[in-house]
Formats: C-alpha cells, structure tokens, sequence
C-alpha cells in the first residue's frame, strides 16, 4: 500500500505534482485503509497494536487509557475526514457515508452503555494512579476542529439536546487543569469552540492560558515547549494560535491577536529552510511519527489576516512533506501510518502514543478548507530558498530557540544544529534531541551504550566504566564570523562541578560540517568516539573505500543514492567503522563511521579534535577537492595547540576563518 500520484500537475505545480484534487485524492486513499478496521457502522476506530513495549494501552492500564486509544483513533482520523466532508459532503468510504458514521460515533462515545464510550473526566479522576485526564483534553481539540470545518454537515444536523450533551463532556475537559506548554492552546480551542456555539465558558480561564501561552516566545517566531524545541513548537503554538484568532481572538482579544499573528509572521522568515529541497522534513525531537504536521503552519499563516508566507512555496512544502512518506510502501502497517519514521521504527516512541496516534499528522491537511479560489491553490508551486541557492551552502542562526540552518545546495539536504537541550540523565528522549547534527536526508540512529552513536560524542569516562554515556546538556555560545559555537556536557545533574565538557564549533561546508572541538575531560582516563550519520543500507547495498588524501586517512561509504565521507583531521588516534543491526530508521542494517580519542591517565590536558564530516546525495566519485576541504591550520594561542582557545583555518573555498572559544563562556545559556 502507497499512495501514487495520478496525472500530476506540473505545470501549477512543478515541484510536487499536486493540486487540489490530488490532496481530496489523498484523503479516499487514507480513509480506506482506516475503514478498511470497520466492520459495524457502530466500531469504534481502534487499530491492531503491533507495538507492545512503548505504545499504549498495555495490559494493566485502567479503563480510561483505552478509551483515550478510542478518543485517538476517532478524533484524529477526523482530521483526515473533516476537510474530505467539507468539500464531499456525501463522502463514502468503504460502504459507510463518512458523515453519518462520524456523527453517530461522537454520540455513542459519550454515552457510557455503548462500546464507543471515551470516559468522563470524573471518571479519569476516580481512577487509581495519574490524576490528570491525559490524552482526552488533546482530543477534543482535534474534535472541535473537525466539528468546525464540518458544522453544516455534522454539528448542525444534531438536536439541541445532543448538543448540549457533547458541550457538556467537551466543557469539563476545555475548563479543567492542562500542562503548561502547548497544551494550553487544547484548552483554549475547546473553550472558543462552545464560545462561538453559544456556551457559556470561563473567559478568565480563556485569557489566562493565552497569556500564559504567549510567554512562552523566545523570539525568530518560536515558543519554548516545555523546556525544548523541535517541531512541537510550530505544529502546535503556531498552528493552533491561527485558528484560535479565527474562531475568537480578533473579534474578543484583538490585541492577543495580533500578537499571535505577529509571531506567526516572523516564523515565516525561516521556517521554509527547515524543510530540504524535496520538501522533506528532518527526523528531529519527539513525536516524529506525526510526520507531516511540521508543515502544517505554513498553511496556518495563510488563516491570518495579515498572513505574509508565499502562497505557492507553501503549497509545495505541505504538498511534499507528505508526499514525503505515504508514496512509501513501508509506512503502512495493517492499512495505516506505522509507529515509526518511514516504517516502524521502536526507538522513536513515546508512552503517550496508540496505533493511531500518527494521524495527528494530518492537521496539515486544513489546507483543504481554503477554498478553490485561495492563492494557496491557484499559485504556481515555487521553491524558496532552493530557487536561489544554486550548489551554494546557506546558514540562518536563530539566536531564541538556539538553532541552526543551513541548506546544502549542493546535496539538496538540509541540517540543523540545536542547542538549549537540557535533559535528564538517561531519559528516553536523549536520543531524539542530543545529537551534533540532524540531517534531511541521514535520520539518527537508537544510542548504543556499548559503543559509537551517530552524529554524538560517547564517551566512557574512568577505568572501572562499562556503558558509553552522551551528552545532556547542549548550551548555546552564539555564532560569530561564519562559527557555531556550543558546549556539552556528559551525565549533568544539577552542577557544573567535575562534569566532562567539550567546546564545540561547527563551520558549515558546501556538503558537510568542519568541526574544532576543544576537550575538557582530565580527572579521569577515558575513551571519546565520535560518530558521523549513520549510513543505511539501501537494497543492501554498503561499500567502505579507505584512502589517504593530503597525510590525512579518509573512510568513505556508499549506498545507493548516499554517501558518507569522515577525515578525522587533527587529534584522533584512529578511525573505523561499524555495521549496526536494527538501529537505523530506514533500514534494518546500517554502518557507522566514527573516530577514537584515548587518554590513560588523569589531568592529561586540554586539546583540540579537528574533524571533517561530509555528505552526498549522489552515486558520484569524492573529488581531492572536496575530501580536501581545509588548505591550512595555524594555532593562535601561546600554547601553539590551540588548547587555550584559538585557531585559524584558511579553507579550499577561499574563507579565512578564526574559531575563538575564549568568546564564549560569558555568553553560553541553555
């Protein structure tokens, strides 16, 4: 099962192919698999678990979690079905009239005789353990999306008393307590939902979470989630706060409006650049098995009335980040998106996530509620950034959310550097935010304790360690001149004290990353391995070509299609690589290139690592030039080693640059 495009578009759509047919199209395709588990007009939806270690319900959970996988599998699919409805009022799917199965489940699951039904909150409260009504205050915003973009067609048709029964369960969840991130806006579109349908609700409530919500904002159009950032932040603050404008903002908040749609603006200055030249987006942060609704703002600015993103650039992003992953026949498991990235893939998921969690993916697909007049369908596709660029590199460096951009020209791909990661020691998460680089086109691979981890530093710090650790803690130093400084440390708890550290700078390259890193490990023997992107075998295929280019050893690997090139430049005593089994997120076997520094004994100074790490998107053979790329090193510091901070590197591609950590200590934060 995959999804092919049948007489695409290039004209209206050189880059995707697609229009607006195409994307009513995609909705039938999805729906059937989704119908495809019903078998009584009065099924719930509830999908085969496959995953019984991570996804829930497991088998102690109370009653209340498998009535959240209900409230999941109908809300989200909803997502799915509302903007089908919207322009199909008729729709069927499979034998059954998507509006009169739809309707009829709302109904049923808030009554407690049926088998549909989600649970009160009084009934979350009463039940033993967690105290809080978890994933059903995230559903019923997804419910009252769809019940707006689907009120002449379901809300409308129901009697006043159903109304109000479905007011009444959506009132206790919109005016209970709610986590102090993004879920404040599930909260806030609940509440402005019963507002515009004539409830009564707590309007200090209302004002308080969008207060609260809006301090949130660091500034280059993001909000601080929790205490991260990834693509949460935009899918969520920047694509509920469009529509909670839409439904309530501009007519009774104007002034938190216009904040809103402020931020929503700015984002869009950068936001385009973190998709690759496909459109792709990067396997970065949690929750990737919600896929595509990272470019689910990009179609929410256009909600706004003051919007400011081109029309036709966010058409192909939303239109290829999609297209992304259902044209893959490994995303579908029992005729629906897997757990997983491409395809199932363990690692990547989080105990809050059922089998049909992933469809939360299709908030991007309130593009099809524009009507067919709306620029977003009428403009000519075009690509951003990547109309511009050439084979050329470009960086953005977002000083509030501490990230980095840049787009390779060259390989198409783009890369992200992140900072401000502070996580707690050995927390599930490491993996999916405490990486160097993230990459479009190279998703990380699950940590290895045993050994080397893709794009990280390990290390196994003291004789009697067993297990490698990775960093937690990545703190922002800036950039200045074309360098991107940070700093990790390994295992932080709650002081800097006898903590392990490196000073990182990353100097972007045409199809790679330079790095000069200064060591701060000496209390103790240790064993640091740094590992490039982990290289999948596609088809099967994995060659490794070693090679000495300018005294400097290079190991190079290909697969179909990709390839990977590691010069281990300056202060590493060896170089090698390994075959991984099961830990890549597109393969089963991949292999991992990476380098070695050991020290034996303690307060054996500081040092610098000079690394090349280097990436193509093609089956082409690695120029000298290019496997070349740094002309000369010359240390700065009285220490002539660089150990006391300064370099200067003049590159193959003419830039003379000097990488300084001595400017970076006052300045770092997390």
């Amino acid at each position: 099962m995959k999804y092919t495009i049948k007489n695409p578009d290039y004209e209206l759509s050189p880059y995707s192919g697609m229009t607006r047919e195409h994307w009513i199209d995609v909705c039938y395709f999805l729906l059937e698999g989704v119908f495809s588990h019903i078998k009584d007009f009065n099924d719930p939806i509830v999908f085969p678990r496959y995953d019984t270690e991570v996804s829930y319900p497991r088998p102690n959970d109370p009653e209340w979690r498998h009535g959240s996988e209900r409230f999941e599998g109908l809300a989200r699919t909803l997502l799915v079905a509302a903007p089908l409805m919207k322009n199909h009022p008729d729709a069927v799917v499979n034998g059954y009239k998507l509006r009169d199965y739809y309707s009829n489940q709302i109904l049923l699951s808030i009554d407690p005789a049926t088998k549909s039904y989600f649970g009160r909150l009084i009934d979350i409260l009463k039940a033993p353990g967690r105290q809080i009504a978890f994933q059903h205050t995230c559903e019923c915003a997804s419910l009252v999306i769809a019940l707006m973009v689907t009120k002449e067609h379901i809300w409308d048709s129901y009697s006043q008393d159903e109304k109000d029964r479905i007011a009444d369960f959506l009132s206790e969840f919109g005016h209970y307590r709610t986590h102090a991130h993004n879920w404040r806006f599930f909260n806030l579109l609940i509440l402005s939902f019963l507002k515009v349908n004539g409830y009564k609700i707590d309007e200090e409530i209302m004002k308080d979470h969008v207060m609260n919500a809006l301090t949130y904002y660091v500034g280059d159009g993001w909000y601080r989630d929790g205490n991260l950032f990834d693509y949460y932040s935009p899918w969520a603050f920047q694509f509920y706060g469009p529509l909670w404008n839409l439904w309530y903002g501009y007519e009774y908040e104007p002034e938190l409006a216009s904040v809103i749609e402020k931020n929503s603006n700015e984002l869009m200055t950068s936001y385009p650049r973190f998709f690759d030249k496909e459109s792709k987006m990067i396997m970065w942060g949690r929750s990737n098995i919600y896929r595509s609704a990272a470019s689910a703002p990009l179609g929410a600015n256009l909600l706004l009335r003051n919007n400011t993103i081109n029309p036709g650039l966010a058409r192909r992003i939303i239109s290829g980040n999609i297209l992304q992953f259902i044209t893959k026949e490994e995303l579908f498991i029992n005729d629906v998106p897997c757990l997983g990235f491409y395809g199932p893939f363990q690692p990547l998921l989080q105990n809050y996530s059922c089998a049909s969690s992933s469809f939360w993916f299709a908030n991007s697909f309130m593009c099809l509620t524009f009507d067919e007049d709306s620029p977003f369908w009428t403009e000519k596709e075009t690509n951003g950034i990547w109309d511009e660029i050439g084979d050329e590199s470009k960086t953005m460096v977002l000083d509030g959310p501490a990230l980095s951009i840049t787009n390779h020209g060259k390989t198409g791909t783009t890369e992200i550097k992140t900072a401000k990661v502070l996580m707690k020691k050995g927390h599930p998460w490491i993996a999916d935010y405490s990486r160097l680089s993230f990459n479009s086109e190279f998703p990380w691979e699950e940590i290895d304790k045993t050994g080397p981890v893709s794009m990280n530093y390990s290390l196994k710090y003291g004789q009697n360690s067993e297990q490698y650790s990775v960093p937690n803690l990545i703190m922002y130093g800036g950039e200045e001149d074309g360098v991107l400084y940070r700093r990790i440390y390994f295992d932080f708890v709650d002081t800097f004290k006898d903590n392990p550290a490196i000073d990182l700078a990353d100097i972007p390259i045409s199809n790679g990353i330079i790095r000069i890193d200064r060591v701060r490990i000496s209390e103790k023997p240790y064993e640091l391995l740094l590992g490039h992107y982990g290289l999948p075998h596609i088809d099967g295929i994995c060659d490794i070509e070693e090679k000495t280019i300018n005294d400097n050893q290079v190991v190079i690997g290909k697969t179909k299609g990709l390839q990977l090139a590691f010069i281990p430049y300056r202060g590493w005593d060896e170089i090698s690589y390994k075959q991984n089994d099961n830990k890549n997120a597109m393969t089963e076997k991949s292999t991992l290139i990476y380098s070695t520094s050991r020290r034996d004994k303690m307060y054996s100074g500081i040092y610098l690592l000079i690394t090349v790490m280097l990436h193509k998107t093609d089956n082409d053979n690695w120029t000298k030039e290019e496997l070349s790329p740094i002309e000369k090193v010359e240390y700065c510091d009285v220490s002539k080693r660089g150990s006391c901070g300064a370099v200067n590197l003049l590159l193959k591609d003419g830039r003379e640059i000097l990488v300084d950590f001595n400017k970076i200590e006052g300045r770092l934060s997390i």
